[in-house]
């Protein structure tokens, strides 16, 4: 699990590279180094899932183990699409007008951010040595999803103000961009979540 973190937080900051390098050059080459990222998370998924239902993990967290491949594994599918809609877009030229741009750019940079405190707080909750600790982990990832929820509203306020003068393509690929960022987001609280219950469930 601890691998398919990594793999996510690289993940996060090429896509903090993408969305905030000037003139965004060099799209395509991220664009496939998070493919190979996404193919790495894959793999190690798919040999944990054969682990956990092999008898290599207690029946009690089975379910609860195998969510937490599915969640990991899913951030990093997100962030494969999320390169592979700014890549396009790209190529892609509208009259939006630059200050919108920067704002909405901004927002999603913020999200980013955000995912990429809470993924480092991931890598700490999994280190954590005691049950205080891992719950304190557990609501530090809170209150960043929560910032982040008041980020993509914000965002979205600023977003519908704009729709009448933005092409609908430029309008769906912000929408999407912050729905993907904040379900990275929330697979972050998700992983706290079933990773808390995994380890109060075996030191028990």
């Amino acid at each position: 699990m601890a691998e398919m973190i990594v793999i996510a937080r690289k993940a996060n900051a090429l896509m903090i590279e993408m969305l905030t390098q000037p003139k965004r050059n060099g799209l395509a080459l991220k664009v496939e180094q998070i493919k190979m990222l996404e193919k790495s998370s894959d793999k190690i998924a798919f040999k944990l899932k054969a682990h956990i239902t092999n008898g290599a993990v207690s029946p009690t967290i089975i379910d609860n183990m195998l969510s937490c491949v599915e969640v990991a594994d899913s951030m990093v599918d997100a962030y494969f699409v999320a390169s592979r809609e700014l890549w396009r877009m790209a190529n892609v030229e509208f009259d939006m007008g630059g200050g919108r741009r920067v704002e909405l750019d901004s927002a999603l940079a913020i999200m980013l951010e955000n995912a990429s405190y809470a993924i480092s707080i991931l890598e700490r909750l999994l280190a954590a040595t005691d049950t205080v600790e891992i719950m304190k982990r557990r609501q530090e990832i809170e209150r960043v999803e929560e910032e982040t929820d008041n980020v993509k509203d914000n965002a979205f306020d600023k977003l519908y103000a704009f729709a009448s003068t933005m092409h609908y393509l430029r309008f769906t690929h912000y929408s999407e961009l912050l729905h993907i960022f904040d379900n990275i987001v929330d697979g972050c609280e998700d992983l706290s979540d079933l990773f808390v219950s995994v380890i109060t469930s075996i030191s028990r």
